[in-house]
């Protein structure tokens, strides 16, 4: 039979074990700014506070090409992101970004998102447009309902499946990354801005 003590330190080792598996959870981040150098391997970027990162690309890295839109493209049943602003609803959209039909369901729902303060980045399908100054839109997703307010002059871009060879030096980048235990930064989405254009996200 095991002794007490004996039962306690397998109960103190498991706990640990289990601790090291939590830290070692691989957590997402998100780093804009724009491509310093890019090889089959490594992506360097600037950030906007002039530092540079450097982080691993693997096979599974995927890359989508943003190219510049207009509001005329949203449609109804459009897969649509919206960066908004706090408040009531309808909130005013600060970027919006369309997607191909291959990419629909891409951050799916409403969520904190770090391109300013109080800021939310929602996604969705449109479930009601209508037009005028500005524009109105409401996004249905699968745990609700959001409605938004395109002001003109709204960045509106197009997101849609890109290849490395677009990641150039100076090219504005958007970069959905994994944190593993060791400190290591993965790329695992990459959205590049095409001639000049920065992606909403």
């Amino acid at each position: 039979m095991t002794s007490p003590v004996k039962r306690l330190l397998l109960a103190a080792l498991l706990s640990m074990s289990a601790t090291c598996a939590v830290q070692a959870e691989p957590v997402q981040v998100r780093f804009r700014g724009t491509v310093v150098r890019a090889e089959a391997d490594r992506l360097e970027i600037r950030r906007p506070s002039g530092s540079t990162l450097a982080m691993r690309m693997t096979p599974k890295t995927r890359v989508y090409a943003v190219n510049e839109a207009t509001v005329r493209a949203i449609k109804p049943e459009s897969y649509v992101s919206v960066v908004g602003m706090p408040g009531s609803e309808p909130r005013r959209a600060r970027a919006v970004t369309l997607y191909s039909p291959s990419e629909r369901g891409f951050e799916a729902g409403s969520q904190p998102w770090d391109s300013e303060p109080g800021a939310t980045l929602t996604a969705g399908w449109v479930s009601d447009l209508r037009a005028g100054t500005p524009l109105r839109l409401a996004l249905a997703y699968r745990d609700g309902q959001s409605a938004f307010e395109i002001p003109a002059g709204t960045p509106v871009t197009q997101l849609s499946p890109g290849e490395k060879a677009l990641l150039e030096p100076g090219a504005a980048v958007t970069v959905f990354a994994r944190s593993d235990g060791d400190g290591a930064l993965d790329a695992g989405t990459v959205a590049v801005g095409r001639r000049g254009v920065v992606p909403g996200l």
